[in-house]
Protein backbone atom coordinates (compact mmCIF):
# COMPACT_ATOMS: atom_id res chain seq x y z
CA UNK A 1 0.00 0.00 0.00
CA UNK A 2 1.38 3.56 -1.02
CA UNK A 3 2.66 5.57 1.62
CA UNK A 4 0.46 9.15 1.98
CA UNK A 5 1.29 12.05 3.60
CA UNK A 6 -1.65 14.23 4.76
CA UNK A 7 -1.57 18.16 3.73
CA UNK A 8 -3.26 21.45 4.69
CA UNK A 9 -2.70 24.56 2.15
CA UNK A 10 -3.63 27.67 1.79
CA UNK A 11 -4.47 29.00 -2.06
CA UNK A 12 -6.43 32.19 -2.76
CA UNK A 13 -9.19 31.93 -4.72
CA UNK A 14 -7.70 32.58 -8.57
CA UNK A 15 -5.72 29.21 -8.05
CA UNK A 16 -8.31 27.40 -6.15
CA UNK A 17 -10.48 27.98 -8.96
CA UNK A 18 -8.04 27.33 -11.72
CA UNK A 19 -7.39 23.17 -9.92
CA UNK A 20 -11.60 23.00 -9.93
CA UNK A 21 -11.42 23.49 -13.50
CA UNK A 22 -8.64 21.47 -14.54
CA UNK A 23 -9.86 18.58 -12.51
CA UNK A 24 -13.81 18.92 -14.08
CA UNK A 25 -11.94 19.14 -17.32
CA UNK A 26 -10.43 16.15 -16.70
CA UNK A 27 -12.83 14.10 -14.60
CA UNK A 28 -10.06 13.73 -11.54
CA UNK A 29 -10.33 14.74 -8.06
CA UNK A 30 -8.49 17.89 -6.50
CA UNK A 31 -6.11 15.32 -4.85
CA UNK A 32 -4.97 13.60 -8.28
CA UNK A 33 -4.82 17.12 -10.07
CA UNK A 34 -2.14 18.15 -7.38
CA UNK A 35 -0.65 15.17 -7.59
CA UNK A 36 0.06 15.82 -11.55
CA UNK A 37 0.49 19.82 -10.98
CA UNK A 38 3.65 18.73 -8.81
CA UNK A 39 5.05 16.04 -11.15
CA UNK A 40 4.61 18.51 -14.36
CA UNK A 41 6.34 21.09 -12.12
CA UNK A 42 9.15 18.76 -11.01
CA UNK A 43 9.53 17.13 -14.76
CA UNK A 44 10.13 21.28 -16.09
CA UNK A 45 12.53 21.94 -12.68
CA UNK A 46 14.49 18.98 -13.30
CA UNK A 47 14.94 19.21 -17.17
CA UNK A 48 16.29 23.14 -16.96
CA UNK A 49 18.31 22.07 -14.16
CA UNK A 50 20.12 19.49 -16.54
CA UNK A 51 19.87 22.70 -19.21
CA UNK A 52 17.10 21.61 -21.22
CA UNK A 53 14.66 23.70 -22.48
CA UNK A 54 10.84 23.36 -22.12
CA UNK A 55 8.92 24.06 -25.39
CA UNK A 56 5.34 24.71 -26.34
CA UNK A 57 4.67 23.60 -29.99
CA UNK A 58 2.22 25.79 -31.69
CA UNK A 59 2.55 24.78 -35.02
CA UNK A 60 4.96 27.00 -37.04
CA UNK A 61 5.82 29.07 -33.59
CA UNK A 62 7.72 27.36 -30.85
CA UNK A 63 7.59 29.20 -27.59
CA UNK A 64 10.05 28.40 -24.53
CA UNK A 65 8.46 28.20 -21.00
CA UNK A 66 10.85 29.71 -18.18
CA UNK A 67 10.41 29.67 -14.75
CA UNK A 68 11.55 32.18 -12.25
CA UNK A 69 12.40 32.07 -9.09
Amino acid sequence: MPDYTRLTVNINSETAAALKEIAERRGISYTEAVRRAVAILKLVEDETQKGHTIQINEGKRVRDIVLVA
